[in-house]
């Protein structure tokens, strides 16, 4: 028995052509347009202030028991070590014409470095809900917690 095989030809390969050529030219209007709307997004504002918090979670108990058994005695020795948590924030209070933001980027590690911007020069941010973006000097983007945000008063 012999199995011939067969191969598919499309039935209107110029269309399959048309439609290929139509996408590659659509892709980079669609993401010169997807670029743009992100960056619309972007907002501007001052580095008015700076500083780096420590606020105190709570504590952590270790207990350390050493225990002895010599002919039939058995004795215990146990020392308890206390350590304060905290967690370390960097605030930042950005000001735009309209709005003053305070908002608070948490630094996980001790190796964690904050947004690099400098004090009093302008900054790029995008603000969603009660989250901000920060766009720092060297072109990294950082997260913070908006922690107030109030109208700006004219001088």
């Amino acid at each position: 028995m012999q199995h011939r095989a067969s191969a598919k030809i499309h039935p209107n390969p110029e269309g399959t052509m048309k439609r290929i050529r139509l996408a590659h030219a659509l892709l980079p209007a669609l993401l010169l347009s997807a670029t743009l709307a992100l960056a619309s997004d972007w907002h501007h504002g001052k580095l008015m202030d700076t500083e780096k918090q420590e606020v105190p979670t709570g504590s952590t108990t270790t207990y350390n028991t050493d225990a002895k058994a010599r002919n039939g005695n058995y004795s215990q020795n146990t020392t308890a070590h206390s350590t304060d948590d905290t967690d370390t924030y960097q605030v930042f209070t950005i000001q735009t014409h309209t709005k003053t933001y305070i908002v608070r980027e948490k630094l996980n590690f001790p190796w964690s470095k904050p947004a690099n911007i400098t004090l009093g020069e302008d900054v790029k941010f995008m603000v969603q809900g009660n989250k901000m973006t920060i766009l720092d000097d060297d072109q990294k983007q950082h997260k913070a917690s908006i922690v107030k945000a109030s109208v700006t008063q004219a001088p």
